[in-house]
């Protein structure tokens, strides 16, 4: 019985709709119908040229990358443009884009563009990179429509044009009697040289002193017992006297600085040249006082860096002290001026400083100055207080030296910082740190004695790490 009342009930339903003869679509227009269009055929496949290419072997603007093996058919008088796709991962992370030409069958890119998508995926150095590439047809048949057609993906090996960049440069020369055991480094800033490729060093010279440059390579050929001057580099003449010039490293000459005194040696190894800047002035400014019983000749010194007469470096002070032009009392001395200011008169009086390690800077255009005592310690992953907080260090005033026996993680980092803040930090090489440096690497965990030495500005600051 209720099954039958359902099929009633369902009866009833569909009479309803049967009789009712309103007619809903009568204000809708019936709809349009177009001719059936061609069919696009979309196979589009590609192939390498090569297997991989260097582009410090191509000098053409343009180059030959791909192939095509078949394109997508089009009407006549449609638009096709191609561009080629680049990712550093198989699954299209990251990609980049490179317009394209299709001549002759094959496809062909801009090689500055083709340098800029490696060096953004990864950097300049001349390393070989595989590369996932594939080329996108776009047609615009006529009808204001845009048609994407997506090739297969392929691998390619691609090396950007660059100079080969070593880790640190050395001068060897007259200044330190052609003696490979006692070249003198390069400053840099310590951070990836193909990113930063100048070095630079200042330094006092005779007349007619001839040098050449020693990379890095060269140095540790000389460590292992091989061949120091066969990767030596200079000039291609020898006694080159130019402020300005090339680098070579097959049959490198010597250059020459004709005139003596202080000069600052630049170099830019991404462009492989060198320049050589005549210091007119004392990059050095002497600070005697009570800390050293007020000898000029023996006082430690700032250090004008960018040759702009802004002295910066680390002095420890101990009550009242001056600046003095030259390591005597007969050239100009600054004292205390007014409201801040340093005074170039000789009866001006002294300046002071309770007892402290301080980070001094004088700013001999302006004649103002700046002391800021500071505490130093270990910042960085390598160390216990991680990135957050520093691990202090320990003055030694009889060595002039900053030091601490801590534990610290292989693999990680860290460098040094004052106050327990980064206005003050150091880092870059162990051997010449510098202001806002790299970070410094601990290849092994263990417990270190570090110790930081921040003497000699124009030299430049320097650290040791000796496991225990």
């Amino acid at each position: 019985m209720k099954k039958l009342s359902l099929y009633f009930i369902l009866l009833l339903i569909i009479t309803g709709f049967s009789a009712c003869d309103e007619d809903f679509n009568k204000d809708i227009a019936d709809p349009q119908t177009n001719e059936p269009e061609t069919a696009m055929d979309v196979n589009f496949q590609i192939a390498n040229l090569e297997a991989a290419y260097d582009l410090n072997g191509i000098t053409e603007d343009r180059f030959s990358i791909l192939k095509s093996s078949s394109s997508p058919a089009v009407e006549e008088g449609a638009a096709v443009s191609y561009e080629l796709h680049f990712s550093p991962t198989e699954d299209g992370a990251g990609k980049m884009m490179a317009v394209s030409e299709l001549s002759n069958g094959n496809f062909t890119v801009d090689t500055k563009d083709i340098q800029t998508i490696i060096e953004k995926m990864f950097d300049k150095r001349p390393v070989a990179r595989e590369i996932f590439v594939k080329a996108i047809s776009r047609i615009q048949p006529g009808d204001g429509q845009v048609v994407l057609v997506q090739s297969n993906q392929l691998k390619v090996t691609l090396t950007p044009k660059s100079s080969v960049i070593e880790s640190a440069y050395y001068l060897i020369g007259d200044m330190n009697g052609w003696n490979p055991e006692n070249v003198t480094k390069f400053g840099h800033s310590g951070n990836d040289v193909y990113e930063d490729p100048i070095f630079s060093i200042l330094l006092e010279v005779g007349a007619n002193t001839y040098f050449k440059i020693a990379p890095q390579s060269a140095v540790d050929a000389l460590a292992a017992g091989g061949d120091f001057w066969g990767a030596v580099i200079g000039t291609a003449i020898d006694g080159d006297a130019s402020l300005t010039g090339g680098i070579v490293t097959e049959n490198a000459q010597a250059m020459k600085i004709e005139s003596a005194g202080y000069v600052r040696i630049t170099l830019n190894m991404e462009e492989y040249t060198y320049t050589i800047e005549p210091i007119s002035f004392n990059p050095n400014l002497y600070v005697p006082g009570n800390h050293q019983s007020w000898n000029p000749a023996t006082a430690p010194t700032l250090y004008t860096e960018k040759m702009d007469m802004v002295y910066e470096g680390f002095v420890y002070l101990d009550g009242e002290y001056k600046f003095t032009s030259e390591p005597n009392w007969d050239n100009t001395n600054y004292g205390k001026g007014d409201a801040g200011k340093l005074s170039t008169d000789g009866g001006a009086g002294n300046l002071s400083a309770e007892a402290g390690f301080y980070y001094l800077k004088a700013d001999l255009n302006l004649l103002t100055y700046q002391q800021t005592k500071t505490d130093w310690g270990l910042i960085g992953s390598a160390t216990p207080g991680g990135w957050d907080s520093s691990t202090p260090m320990t003055y030694d005033r009889d060595t002039n030296t900053w030091s601490v026996k801590v534990a610290m993680t292989g693999g990680d980092e860290f460098k040094f910082r004052a106050n327990d803040a980064w206005d003050i930090n150091m880092g870059g090489s162990p051997d010449k740190l510098v202001s806002n440096g790299g970070n410094i690497k601990v290849d092994a965990s263990g417990t270190y004695l570090v110790s930081l030495k921040l003497l000699n500005p124009m030299a430049g600051y320097t650290c040791t790490i000796v496991k225990q």
